[in-house]
């Protein structure tokens, strides 16, 4: 293990993966090796790939913050500002002395402000256009075409600001039976978005709740509206 933590202070990622694969062939349930051959996967940007690692460390160990903190991680570096934010709180939860995680929270803070700068940009651009195109007419007295607005068009309008799908139906369903609590659907929503695995697949793979479980409560919720629409 040491051997490989000096591969990774030394950034040579591919052999970090390497020794990491090799090691977990005898010790497959490694929650330390697992997590830090995620860590080079994402250095190596192969982010596929280190998700199911982390999925694999929160089968082993539920409550393992570290796999939330690269959860987050990985929201962030996609832009899923708000998927980012819950991981990194659930990573906080449950090890508050994570330095890394509090971090990344200030980074996720950091692109929460910068966007809303850069969304207050074209609307300051427009004003600005508007004038100079009112002072061009007194000064030429021909009429110019005003400013069509102070926003872009829909298709430009994009932000970074990820908005989670509302606990409702099947969630709100797991929640009410006591298979999930409200954070942890929140978590499996999340998930959920980053994947686009199915919302009990996701709660499975965080760990949240068995797949017998969750086929259990998807028959009985699903029984429900059959019986409603009879």
């Amino acid at each position: 293990m040491r051997a490989t933590l000096e591969l990774f202070a030394a950034r040579e990622y591919p052999c970090v993966v390497a020794t990491c694969q090799d090691a977990l062939l005898d010790d497959p349930d490694n929650l330390h090796l697992r997590l830090l051959r995620a860590r080079a996967l994402m250095a190596l940007r192969r982010d596929a790939e280190a998700q199911t690692e982390i999925r694999e460390c929160l089968q082993i160990e539920p409550q393992a913050g570290a796999a939330y903190r690269l959860l987050g991680e990985l929201a962030a570096r996609r832009d899923e500002i708000e998927s980012a934010k819950i991981f990194l709180h659930e990573a906080l939860r449950l090890d508050p002395d994570d330095s890394e995680a509090r971090e990344w929270l200030g980074v996720v803070a950091a692109m929460v402000r910068s966007t809303a700068a850069a969304e207050k940009l074209p609307a300051a651009a427009a004003a600005v256009g508007h004038l100079s195109s009112k002072s061009s007419r007194a000064r030429r007295d021909a009429p110019r075409p005003r400013a069509e607005g102070t926003r872009p068009p829909p298709e430009m309008q994009r932000s970074t600001l990820s908005q989670l799908p509302q606990a409702n139906g099947f969630g709100q369903y797991l929640v009410e039976a006591g298979v999930l609590t409200p954070v942890q659907l929140r978590a499996a929503l999340a998930y959920k978005k980053s994947t686009g695995i199915r919302l009990g697949s996701a709660a499975v793979a965080l760990g949240f709740a068995s797949e017998l479980k969750i086929e259990w409560a998807s028959l009985a919720y699903h029984g429900q509206h059959r019986r409603a629409a009879m």
